[in-house]
């Protein structure tokens, strides 16, 4: 695993030219074929102004649960079942619902080769990369048996007045578009962001990868099954030890007077790679802004990382052991091994001292 986060880190300049060549492209050119790896294309799919992205890498999650093409039924549900409990399907907001879509929508995540999903301000939306196995005549199909009506490309249901979804399904793909030269399929919780997630996809407005702080982080999360971005007042919303005990804030509290104070992130994000059944790897990235801060953050953060789990029982090292640490440019990276059957971590709540943010 060493040698794979060094050639990540070697890598991560060329990841921001790419972003910089996309980003002067926005207006009047075609979209080319995407050779980008699956989160640059899915990072760059959500608008600029997304407070909290998602990035489930489906096409290497089924490899490491050794699904295959998962294309039966029992396969399927294994897929669900196996990625729920490895916590490679919580930053997913279809992965539970894998058997459902497949009767009801003719394609599940079992047939995606990646998945973003993005909350911003005006919207929310979820951008699936189709494999080769489904066509699009078949998506349009599924859309008009289940009640959806065509308006100049945006598929919309009622999901409130609609029997034959899920309500939970029908509110995240209440509005639907398709892009099939990308593969790519657009649901958004309301048909006008989903127009402006289309404008973003095809250039005429700026991804997520066009906010250098966000790409930054973004970097050193590359090659992840499962990725979470989220801006840092998002991660210190989630964070926060607002519902901890007066014992347990008094823990962090002197936790942090010996490493040192947090500093609220720019972007922080959370990364898992599944590697093993008896060993994974988690990455924590936080931008800063400027690598001065980003050194002295990851001092503290580091000091933070090892002891008694504040907020849980037992020592953190039970759950994490710190394998390496680095500045890369304005960002403090964090990289553990990870007991598959410890805490689960990419739902990005609760208290973790050392992903947190300055205490009250």
């Amino acid at each position: 695993m060493r040698l794979r986060f060094v050639m990540v880190s070697v890598l991560a300049p060329l990841l921001v030219i790419a972003v910089a060549i996309v980003g002067a492209r926005w207006v009047g050119d075609e979209v080319a074929a995407d050779s980008r790896s699956a989160m640059t294309s899915a990072l760059d799919s959500l608008p600029a102004d997304t407070q909290v992205a998602g990035f489930t890498d489906w096409s290497r999650v089924r490899q490491a649960l050794r699904l295959g093409g998962s294309k039966s039924a029992s396969a399927r549900a294994a897929l669900t079942d196996d990625a729920s409990l490895r916590d490679l399907s919580t930053r997913s907001v279809i992965g539970q619902h894998t058997e459902e879509m497949h009767d009801a929508y003719g394609w599940s995540v079992a047939d995606l080769d990646w998945e973003a999903y993005g909350q911003a301000k005006d919207g929310s939306v979820m951008v699936g990369k189709l494999d080769d196995s489904v066509s699009f005549a078949s998506v349009r199909a599924h859309l008009g048996k289940l009640g959806y009506a065509d308006d100049d490309g945006v598929w919309t249901i009622d999901a409130d007045n609609n029997s034959t979804v899920n309500p939970e399904l029908a509110s995240t793909l209440a509005a639907v578009t398709l892009v099939p030269s990308l593969r790519l399929v657009v649901a958004a919780d309301r048909a006008p962001y989903a127009s402006a997630v289309l404008e973003t996809i095809h250039r005429d407005a700026p991804s997520l990868l066009s906010v250098r702080a966000a790409a930054d982080v973004a970097d050193t999360l590359a090659g992840a099954d499962s990725v979470l971005l989220q801006t840092g007042s998002f991660t210190c919303q989630s964070a926060s030890l607002d519902d901890a005990g007066a014992d347990v804030k008094a823990q962090a509290r002197a936790a942090i007077d010996r490493a040192g104070e947090l500093v609220e992130p720019t972007y922080a994000g959370r990364a898992l790679d599944a590697g093993s059944r008896t060993s994974e790897t988690m990455r924590f990235a936080f931008g800063f802004r400027s690598p001065s801060v980003a050194a002295r953050q990851l001092q503290v953060r580091r000091a933070l990382a090892s002891g008694p789990f504040i907020g849980r029982s037992g020592q953190l090292e039970e759950s994490l052991v710190l394998r390496l640490s680095a500045v890369r440019g304005s960002a403090a990276v964090l990289r553990f091994s990870h007991d598959p059957d410890s805490t689960a971590y990419m739902g990005a709540d609760g208290p973790l001292l050392f992903a947190g943010c300055p205490l009250p």
